[in-house]
């Protein structure tokens, strides 16, 4: 049996603008997102998480059994599901999102004995990762999984949900020191360190023996590790929204750096096997761009696309 993925924290369900001042619900949460893309890769995965028993709830929980990811660490709860109300920027173009957590489903699941047998990777993400109940179930879970599987952080800031910078600040840090792999965007990093170069960060964090992965949207991706950057540039596609695509990214790494067996060994990967990573994650975010909401392809969308359309 192929060892899977874990992706741990939040589900939400994004309320997305459908035209004509009408909006539609999407499955999201950057966790979420994640562990649903896992599924449509092809890639053995896990949702540690938990969803509501309302009629969003059982739509999530279905969408994940469809694509194949295994829902025995979910846990179910009466209470309503969590909300996103996401706009698109004007300026940026990057969706703004607000989130609705109180009186919700929105809390940490009981994790069984034996969770981590079986599990090749534990991914985290986001404010559930650091804030509250949850950034302490996941603080003790990526303890736990230390030694049994490798272990990623996206830091996906969500700055209305965080305790304020310099928390936010200490807090990522302590992620940090907890996992192998850190993935930050430019704008993650722009709000954390206000008029410090985001590659500066990413730099500091790879010296600290956490290889970094650094996404700049259209610009590109890059890894940072022990001084060594490795740059792949993006997909040139019509976009959507932008929603989901850093989950999708992320995703779409670990699935093809899983298959290669290349999850425990970034560091001593060679350059065109970290190259190789990045294009196949930075076409499968530019095809969710493409579609409104995350909606992740299929590891054959990907490559067929990849096939077909040159890097910037």
């Amino acid at each position: 049996m192929r060892k899977r993925i874990l992706s741990m924290g939040e589900a939400v369900v994004d309320i997305l603008p459908a035209g004509g001042g009408m909006w539609r619900p999407v499955a999201g949460g950057s966790s979420y997102n994640v562990a649903l893309a896992l599924g449509r890769l092809g890639a053995g995965a896990a949702f540690v998480g938990r969803l509501s028993l309302d009629e969003q709830g059982e739509r999530m929980t279905r969408a994940l059994s469809e694509a194949g990811v295994d829902t025995d660490l979910l846990c179910r709860d009466d209470r309503p599901s969590p909300l996103s109300l996401v706009e698109q920027g004007t300026q940026t173009g990057s969706a703004r999102y607000a989130i609705h957590l109180a009186g919700t489903a929105h809390a940490p699941p009981t994790m069984p004995p034996g969770w981590r047998e079986g599990a090749a990777h534990l991914h985290v993400s986001s404010f559930s990762a650091v804030t509250g109940d949850w950034g302490r179930a996941v603080a003790e879970a990526l303890d736990a999984a230390n030694g049994f599987m490798t272990r990623s952080f996206d830091v996906n800031i969500r700055a209305a949900l965080l305790p304020g910078r310099e928390i936010a600040r200490e807090l990522v840090a302590d992620r940090i020191e907890r996992v192998d792999l850190v993935k930050a965007s430019d704008e993650d990093l722009s709000w954390l360190f206000p008029g410090r170069a985001p590659a500066e960060t990413a730099a500091d964090w790879s010296a600290q023996g956490r290889a970094t992965i650094l996404t700049r949207g259209a610009g590109g991706a890059t890894l940072f590790f022990r001084g060594e950057t490795l740059d792949c540039g993006a997909f040139d596609v019509p976009v959507s929204d932008t929603v989901g695509a850093g989950d999708v990214f992320v995703a779409a790494f670990l699935s093809r750096a899983n298959e290669a067996g290349l999850l425990a060994r970034i560091a001593q990967a060679a350059p065109d096997e970290i190259g190789a990573l990045l294009r196949f994650a930075n076409a499968a975010a530019a095809l969710c761009c493409m579609r409104a909401g995350a909606d992740a392809p299929s590891s054959a969308e990907v490559t067929a696309f990849m096939a077909a359309s040159p890097l910037r």
